[in-house]
């Protein structure tokens, strides 16, 4: 077993740097929420559509979670859903990207239904609820029915928010009872459209896979996802060539520099991290150590690590405005 080399540079530190200090970053943002305006009013005036929907992802595409990513840095870690990324969608501090609160306004006001499809647990529904009314991307009235997701089995017909993990449900067809599975983000766009009866006519996302399953996964011959296999970086790119006349049209993608199916794309087909391609074999994400020491949560409470852990104190690595709320705030107040 090779040992652990020193950790000199998280392997997100430089994307994280631009997409958390870069004017770039948010002109890139506000250019392509404004791109998704004109697609959208296109896509309206091509005809007409009874009950015409937007599909948003959240993280990186309504979620800013730089202040996250900057966590990980701090302490030496990488992504984990069951600790640390559970306790940051709990904790509902998430900024909004550029322009997309803007925009989900927009869309509302065209008389097109926001839904927000998201691989982030149903475990975390409260947290990212909470988040998404403090941004102003979902109403206060719809908190009540989200607290009782769990407990209301008709939660799918009514809800805007799916989740990882949902539980199937079954509803009356023409047919017949017909069962939905609701585990993945693929299978929820079948049912909004199927059975919500929305039509879907424009879709937004900062990951090719948040569109088209072929970006994120392998198929076998029947077309069962294989497990554990992710597409190439080859294949990835084979299949957008493929797809340029739907980009700007019907899909509509945020930038992401930090994570998503381009780096799994490296990792996950035995080429190692991204920054380190030309040095070694020990991919950073798999190499690093874990912390294991105390982490203070919001309610005041110390807690023994088992794992990664977010702590919501102290979170971010660069000087400067602690968000990009306060920043515009500064900004005001200097001119």
């Amino acid at each position: 077993m090779n040992p652990r080399r020193p950790m000199t540079a998280h392997n997100t530190l430089h994307g994280l740097l631009y997409q958390a200090s870069s004017a770039e970053y948010i002109a890139l943002c506000v250019q392509t929420y404004q791109l998704a305006r004109h697609a959208l009013i296109d896509r309206l005036n091509t005809g007409t559509f009874r009950h015409p929907a937007v599909i948003f992802d959240l993280d990186e595409t309504v979620f800013d979670n730089s202040a996250y990513a900057a966590w990980q840095i701090q302490v030496g870690t990488n992504f984990d859903e069951a600790t640390s990324w559970k306790a940051w969608c709990d904790a509902a501090q998430s900024e909004a990207v550029p322009g997309a609160i803007e925009f989900i306004r927009f869309v509302e006001e065209a008389g097109v239904t926001p839904i927000f499809i998201t691989t982030r647990q149903e475990v975390t529904r409260q947290g990212t609820v909470k988040n998404l009314v403090q941004l102003g991307a979902l109403p206060q009235s719809e908190v009540n029915s989200e607290r009782k997701a769990r407990s209301n089995t008709k939660h799918p017909l009514t809800t805007r928010l799916f989740m990882k993990g949902m539980a199937d449900v079954t509803v009356k067809r023409p047919s017949g009872a017909a069962t939905y599975q609701l585990g993945n983000k693929f299978q929820q766009r079948v049912f909004c459209s199927e059975v919500r009866g929305f039509e879907i006519i424009l879709s937004l996302g900062d990951n090719l896979s948040d569109y088209a399953e072929c970006y994120g996964r392998v198929f076998d011959s029947t077309g069962t996802p294989e497990k554990g296999k992710f597409p190439t970086v080859a294949s990835r790119r084979a299949s957008i060539l493929q797809d340029l006349n739907l980009l700007g049209r019907d899909f509509i993608l945020l930038p992401n520099p930090t994570y998503g199916g381009w780096l799994s794309a490296f990792e996950m087909n035995g080429l190692g991290a991204s920054d380190e391609l030309a040095s070694t074999g020990n991919p950073v994400r798999q190499g690093l150590s874990e912390p294991q020491g105390i982490y203070n949560y919001d309610n005041g409470k110390s807690v023994k690590a088992d794992g990664p852990k977010f702590c919501a104190d102290n979170v971010r690595i660069w000087s400067g405005p602690s968000s990009r709320r306060n920043a515009k705030k500064d900004a005001e107040q200097g001119s």
